[in-house]
């Protein structure tokens, strides 16, 4: 790395911002300094000026610029991170345990969309519900929230945000927070965050551009085009992705997953007016549209439908970074998104209407923070501002409904010691539709010797009632089901008596109505320790109780013989368990990692029915008590998980292979003796292992090429999983342009 000078003489912001950032190194501007010391800090200037333009940049991360022939500093830089803290740290000195992956590591592993990224990373799962979700420490999908260059992605469906609609294309880094964070960004982040980050536009003129062939007729195509100046840069992208489906049930009518064409559009703008401002605007527009036919034989009859699904997706995201003296910096966010999507769901005889659902999400955000630097141990952040959501849609109670948040949140970053880094954050939540939350961490960083770290971090989280449990108003036209949200459920069931659509009440009417944020208590316990230049070692504990969880819950039944669900605060459940790393490096070749993750998750309301001897299976015929050893915990979670990493990387011939192996152990896939609970093994799906192998080769300086083996074993579970599509082949060539 190699920095640029700056006009103007900030020596002394510089020393203070990297002594607060970067351990607290200080470099004196004392005037009366000896001779030794001035040339000192004259040598040191330019890291410093290279530290201050990292520090107050967007992200935090290392940005590269032009160099001036004459300048004979090479800077090799740590890895930057911003989601932990909301402002630059290296991140071996993050006090909350953060996982980075880098684009380089996306490419060795031959990765198209985020969702083959994450899947390879020790204790995340890919789980497809409505979608490819991410499961993090044991919680669902709902529970993380995922950021575009810190900003939030909307458009979840059933909670789940799908990971399929991001090009790992677009990224330059990805990082992971392990453990609740609503102390800094509020709802969602119970479980963690993810925060995608996007490439910078780097300088001069660089075209680049890919393409990648893949099984089930899949084509991936990526151009970009960046330019960067002394005080201007810019960076588009065009992505395709498309992919023609997969039939696992050539018996059953429709595709097991539909075809589909998916484009992104992004663009990240940068303008740095002076030393003291910069300004950065991100853009992306998203669009995909796929159809399928479905069918289903009813008393010889057979029914068959067509459905065309589409789906548009755009977010703006400006930020203005200004230095106001030598100790505060102000950034002001704004961040405007929409997300829709079209479904039309059509009789093939049929010549009626058909049936078509259109949802359209609204999200607007502005933000305003300030770091503050106290002394040479202390950096305060504070900030606050204002989200606006609205969704329409037809499957909402008055087609359209909308809310507000207003926020505040605090940081305290004190160095008291080299060795002990401590932090302590909290906000404040002020929304619309449920009472004010306020939600605290602490995190310790403790730096027992130069290869070893402990980090240690309690603190609460919150996840609010989304429109989909608080307004929804959905009956399905093919299956029949009903799905009220709380709010409305009262009306809703008077709706469906006066029609005759009630046969039987399920559940007791006075335990449905307003129903409360899902709240969390956690505690992380992470330990890194590198046992000389080869070996590396990570183990993290962690512990999450949450109160109120948000379940559905069957009201009533209709003539049909469908249900009319709710959703109501049920639960108390808990996630504990640990996760580890190894990573060895052989030679200079050859590299081992092995990962490994056990889980325990349990609802503490089920456990005391079963100590109680309360609670019931059906064996043979014959009802009897569910032994506490039968109970799997919660569904969809697999007790032992792993990753087996093998790579080979030669630099000279320009040649890098990757073999990984993805291990996950039975894990519960649905009721199926009418308790409601994991507690029989016709409920779990099997274990199973899949091999990915993909090999890249440097042709030129310009142009690489690459194919590799999804799934080489060729695992398959029809009617368990579905998203698993057997063995895939890919190859693709990429070409960079750089003047």
């Amino acid at each position: 790395m190699q920095p640029r000078q700056r006009k103007g003489d900030s020596a002394q912001f510089v020393a203070t911002r990297c002594t607060i950032l970067y351990r607290f190194d200080s470099i004196s501007q004392d005037t009366t300094r000896r001779p030794y010391q001035r040339l000192l800090t004259v040598l040191l200037r330019p890291v410093g000026l290279l530290c201050a333009f990292i520090l107050t940049s967007h992200s935090g991360l290392a940005q590269e610029k032009d160099t001036p022939p004459d300048s004979i500093w090479t800077i090799e830089m740590p890895v930057m991170v911003i989601t932990a803290t909301k402002n630059a740290t290296r991140l071996s000195e993050a006090p909350i345990l953060t996982r980075v992956v880098t684009a380089d590591e996306a490419k060795i592993q031959g990765a198209l969309r985020m969702s083959d990224l994450l899947a390879e990373l020790t204790g995340i799962f890919i789980v497809h519900d409505h979608g490819a979700g991410v499961q993090l420490q044991g919680f669902d999908s709902a529970y993380t929230l995922v950021l575009l260059d810190g900003e939030p992605i909307i458009g979840r469906t059933a909670g789940t945000l799908d990971l399929n609609r991001l090009p790992v294309s677009l990224i330059e880094q990805v990082e992971i927070v392990r453990g609740p964070s609503s102390s800094l960004y509020g709802s969602e982040a119970l479980a963690g965050v993810i925060n995608i980050i996007t490439r910078r536009p780097r300088a001069g003129l660089r075209v680049s551009s890919s393409v990648r062939f893949e099984s089930n007729q899949t084509t991936d195509l990526s151009s970009a085009i960046e330019i960067g100046g002394e005080k201007i840069g810019g960076r588009i992208q065009v992505n395709r992705f498309s992919s023609g489906g997969y039939d696992l049930t050539p018996n059953i009518i429709g595709l097991t997953a539909p075809g589909f064409s998916d484009y992104t559009l992004a663009g990240r703008f940068t303008f740095e007016p002076s030393d003291r401002t910069l300004i950065n605007t991100n853009v992306r527009i998203a669009r995909q549209s796929q159809s399928n036919t479905l069918g289903f034989k009813d008393g010889g009859t057979i029914f068959e439908f067509t459905e065309e699904a589409d789906r548009e997706d755009w977010n703006v995201s400006p930020r203005v970074r200004q230095r106001i003296g030598n100790n505060l910096i102000a950034t002001a966010k704004g961040h405007l998104s929409s997300f829709s999507t079209r479904s039309i769901l059509a009789a093939v005889t049929d010549e009626g209407a058909p049936d078509q659902i259109n949802f359209r999400q609204m999200y607007r955000k502005g933000e305003l923070q300030l770091d503050l630097i106290l002394g040479s141990q202390h950096l305060l952040t504070l900030g606050g501002g204002f989200i606006s959501e609205s969704v329409t849609t037809e499957r909402v109670t008055g087609g359209r409904r909308s809310n507000e948040d207003k926020f505040v949140f605090g940081q305290h970053q004190w160095l008291p010691f080299d060795w002990l880094h401590i932090t302590t954050s909290g906000r404040l939540d002020a929304h619309s539709d449920y009472d004010t939350r306020i939600s605290p961490k602490l995190a310790a960083l403790f730096i027992a010797d130069k290869s070893t770290r402990i980090r240690a971090s309690v603190g609460s989280g919150f996840k609010a009632p989304t429109f989909q449990q608080l307004y929804m108003d959905f009956t399905n036209p093919v299956a029949g089901y009903s799905v009220v949200g709380a709010t409305d459920i009262d009306a809703a069931i008077q709706r469906f008596e006066d029609l005759g659509q009630i046969q039987f009440f399920l559940s007791d009417l006075a335990s449905v109505g307003e129903i409360r944020p899902e709240k969390s208590f956690s505690i992380n316990l992470g330990v890194e320790r590198e046992l000389g230049e080869r070996l590396s070692i990570e183990l993290n504990l962690f512990r999450n109780q949450v109160r109120d969880l948000i379940e559905t819950l069957p009201v009533a039944t209709k003539p049909n013989g469908q249900n009319i669900f709710t959703y109501v605060n049920l639960n108390r459940i808990f996630t504990r368990g640990l996760d580890t790393d190894i990573r060895f490096r052989f030679d200079d070749h050859w590299s081992f990692g092995i990962g490994y993750q056990f889980l325990d998750t349990g609802d503490k309301e089920v456990i005391d029915e079963i100590e109680a001897g309360s609670l019931f299976k059906r064996v043979n015929g014959r009802d009897r008590r569910v032994r506490r050893g039968e109970y799997g915990g919660l569904f969809n979670r697999s007790r032992h998980s792993g990753i087996l990493r093998i790579t080979f990387a030669d630099a000279r011939r320009g040649l890098t292979a990757a073999l990984r192996g993805l291990y996950r152990s039975r894990y519960g896939l649905g009721d199926l003796n009418g308790n409601l609970i994991l507690d029989d093994r016709s409920e779990y799906v099997p274990g199973y292992l899949t091999l990915n192998l993909t090999v890249t080769k440097t042709i030129s300086n310009s142009v690489s090429g690459q194919i590799g083996i999804r799934n080489m074993l060729g695992e398959t579970n029809v009617e368990q999983i579905p998203s698993l599509p057997g063995r895939l082949v890919f190859g693709g060539l990429s070409i960079e342009l750089a003047r």
